[in-house]
């Protein structure tokens, strides 16, 4: 399912008791800008001890899920909201993370319509 989004939550139809519960994290914008920080990927280093590292790593991709359920819930403004509370090099660090924990992912755009030339 290379390429395939998933349906807006308001596309899912309700559960048998109700509507269906978001998997994802909820905070509000200024506590996610917060989880980033608290991931002090500035403070990530070669020297960094693989258990350090990988704490730091998982706050990160934590404040992403948060992020992501934020967008899902109050669209994409809402990440501009938190993005905007950063300092520019939080910004640099998380989004070079998060590009490269994209990478590792099966995650691709769909190709482009052949016909639509």
């Amino acid at each position: 399912m290379v390429g395939t989004a998933l349906p807006p939550p308001s596309a899912v139809p309700p559960g048998r008791y109700g509507p269906r519960v978001s998997s994802r994290i909820e905070l509000e914008p200024e506590e996610v800008a917060g989880l980033i920080r608290g991931a002090r990927l500035l403070e990530l280093r070669h020297d960094t001890p693989p258990d350090v590292r990988r704490r730091f790593l998982d706050t990160a991709l934590t404040a992403m899920d948060a992020l992501c359920g934020l967008a899902e819930r109050r669209g994409t403004d809402s990440v501009w909201d938190v993005l905007e509370l950063l300092t520019h090099r939080e910004l640099l660090a998380f989004t070079t993370l998060m590009a490269s924990e994209l990478a590792e992912t099966n995650f691709a755009l769909a190709p482009p319509d052949a016909g639509a030339q």
